[in-house]
């Protein structure tokens, strides 16, 4: 049996004194050495305590602290009453004595080691000091595969062998375990904020205890346990539990950390930490969402019907992607079944096909997404959003050949055509008084109708002489579901290029350049304008009435008020002048040159001389009498009627000097 083989060994070994030496490659056998073990049945701990002699041998010294030796555990376990087991166990790889120690500190150098046996431990159990394991190749291939094992054990040289050494027997310690309680096969998983801890209970273990559950931010050992920097996570689990769950959405979070979990009894924990109730992986737990910080814009290519998404400059983590939304509208919050693209965080860029017969208004919004899942999608003032984009690959989304006109009731008609291409979209008409529209900055809304009916009537409470409109459409095109207000402004498309009058049109009245005027020999008269009454007075005999203007025009007249409109008197000239004994004692008096014309109406009150006769003696008596006085008076009368004349003439000459010293009066026309 191979531990009879061994054992034997140990025996021969047995033979060396107390302080059994140590001997490595290079180090004779009286380097002096020693190495005690020591076991801790309260702790279940081996504490091995290794000492270099005092020496001044340096070669020593140096070999000491260069040479790598290894430590093994041998053990003998007694099973059946006759069978004996035997097992080899590395344990640790270090040298005596440190690379950096001076030759004064590595002499007389103790140092310690504690170890902690695996359950179930070994009756008998002893430590051994030696050099790494010989090259495979020195074996000898006609070796039986015994002979092989032993040869893979005892190419070892080993180098000590002291357990409490008396001087011709081997004394071993009993380094037997106690059965260990915990949990096996400790796991955890996080996801969307709930970290998910389960284990396995083994079997047949008694259920008097309850659960511990700790985590730690290193892996745990027996070691390091009581120092190690730890939190409860619960202390109350019930016995027989197999999984607990961990909520961390009332707290953020974001961290690896280690979990164990131990069993506790009324007057003990077992920590030992022996078998897979502690984590060696730990587990990322982060529901902290990443932010992005910066700018976005969206541009519309429409040669290429692409829209290019722009964030300026990517992001070096492998930990966190982009995600690309677009929405119909703007949201608070982001739907993540708008969702795009997922990029590569490092990209800055980012291109969106617009299918055919699509017509949108798109927002665009990004989001740093981790590996966790982790992605904020509320929006806030910070958040990289752009402006709406519109992306349009359908021939027209406006109406076309907008025109006005007004009825003479004053009512307005806008008429267009529908060539919108989009089923029950609505016409949103604008009215504009201060210019063309080309934005929604000082204008009104008159009304919104089917763009179907291509007309809309309606009469303006206050009417202008220039008055602009335009039409934009609200609706839906492609693939949409959410109407939206298309308000673009195409001049000469939607919107009027040129103004038009809301007010009656004005006819304009010709300007007539004549400066006119009546007078009389009564001394009656004033200047004539268009549409006046003129009253003369009373007159009488051998008075005169004379119309002049102030350049030679086609016709004066002075046309009869009481019979049909005959003329009664009519020249072409400056000036028209007739007596006032007419029975009509009115007349209507136009002066007209070309289409120009002005009317007026003058009246007067003529007074006949009247002669009262005496009987005929009388009458023969005075003209025997008076004759030579009639001739007389005679006479006189034609002295007055020669005056009157000479007073006319001079009078019309006073008031062609009076309208020529007026000056004419220029008039533009339009």
């Amino acid at each position: 049996m191979r531990w009879a083989v061994l054992f034997t060994s140990l025996l021969l070994l047995s033979t060396i004194p107390l302080s059994t030496n140590v001997t490595a490659e290079g180090i004779d056998s009286d380097t002096g050495v020693t190495i005690t073990a020591d076991f801790n049945n309260s702790t279940e701990t081996t504490l091995l305590t290794i000492s270099i002699p005092e020496t001044n041998d340096s070669l020593l010294l140096d070999e000491l602290r260069t040479t790598n030796v290894l430590l093994h555990r041998l053990s003998f376990t007694t099973h059946d009453g006759d069978h004996d087991y035997f097992a080899i166990e590395f344990v640790d790889n270090f040298t005596l004595c440190s690379r950096t120690m001076l030759n004064s500190e590595c002499a007389g150098h103790t140092f310690n080691i504690e170890l902690h046996p695996e359950y179930p431990g070994h009756e008998r159990t002893a430590y051994v000091l030696g050099k790494e394991m010989p090259p495979s190749d020195e074996r000898h291939e006609d070796m039986a595969d015994e002979e092989i094992d032993q040869w893979d054990l005892w190419a070892e040289e080993l180098i000590a062998i002291t357990f409490n050494q008396s001087e011709n027997a081997v004394e071993e310690i009993d380094e037997r375990i106690s059965e260990i309680a915990a949990v096996e096969n400790l796991s955890a998983s996080y996801s969307d904020g709930i970290t998910d801890l389960t284990w396995d209970y083994p079997e047949s273990i008694a259920m008097n205890h309850s659960i511990m559950i700790y985590s730690h931010d290193s892996p745990a050992t027996r070691e390091n346990w009581n120092s190690l920097t730890k939190t409860i996570v619960s202390s109350s689990v019930a016995a027989g539990t197999t999984n607990f769950e961990i909520n961390h959405s009332s707290s953020p979070v974001e961290r690896e950390v280690y979990y164990s979990v131990t069993l506790l009894y009324e007057t003990s924990e077992d920590t030992r930490f022996l078998g897979s109730n502690t984590l060696t992986v730990p587990v990322k737990e982060d529901n902290i969402a990443p932010l992005f910080v910066g700018e976005l814009s969206a541009t519309f290519n429409s040669e290429l019907d692409m829209t290019t998404i722009d964030w300026g400059a990517g992001i070096s983590d492998e930990d966190l992607m982009i995600n690309i939304y677009r929405s119909q509208m703007y949201l608070p919050i982001l739907d993540t079944n708008n969702l795009v693209a997922t990029v590569d965080s490092s990209l800055s860029s980012f291109e969106v096909e617009v299918p055919m017969g699509e017509h949108r208004q798109s927002w665009y919004a990004i989001t740093l997404v981790d590996s966790q899942g982790n992605e904020n999608l509320n929006l806030s003032e910070f958040s990289p959003v752009a402006d709406p984009v519109i992306e349009s690959t359908i021939s027209s989304s406006q109406i076309s050949n907008l025109e006005v006109e007004r009825y003479i009731d004053g009512t307005i008609t806008i008429n267009w055509d529908d060539t919108t291409q989009s089923p029950n979209a609505i016409a949103k008409i604008w009215r504009s008084v201060s210019g063309p529209i080309s934005s929604f900055d000082d204008l009104e809304e008159l009304a919104s109708t089917d763009v179907s009916l291509e007309q809309y009537s309606h009469n303006p409470l206050n009417p202008v002489d220039e008055a602009w409109y335009a039409i934009t459409i609200e609706g839906t095109w492609g693939s949409g579901s959410i109407p939206w207000h298309d308000d673009s402004l195409t001049s000469g498309v939607n919107s009027m290029d040129n103004s038009f009058r809301e007010t009656e049109d004005e006819i304009e009245e010709p300007a007539f350049d004549v400066l006119a005027q009546v007078q009389s020999t009564s001394g009656a008269g004033g200047e004539i304008s268009d549409g006046d009454m003129i009253s003369l007075g009373p007159m009488y005999e051998g008075d005169l009435i004379i119309i002049s203007t102030s350049r030679i025009v086609e016709n004066i007249s002075c046309n009869e008020i009481a019979g049909q409109g005959s003329v009664i008197y009519s020249q072409t000239d400056w000036a028209l002048s007739f007596s006032a004994n007419q029975s009509g004692e009115a007349c209507y008096g136009t002066i007209s040159d070309g289409d120009d014309e002005i009317g007026f109406t003058m009246t007067w009150n003529y007074i006949e001389n009247i002669t009262v006769a005496d009987d005929e003696g009388d009458e023969d008596d005075t003209e025997q009498d008076d004759g030579p006085a009639a001739n007389k008076g005679s006479k006189e009368s034609k002295e007055t009627i020669a005056g009157v004349i000479l007073s006319i003439i001079i009078l019309a000459l006073l008031v062609y000097l009076l309208v020529m010293m007026k000056g004419p009066k220029y008039f533009e026309e339009e």
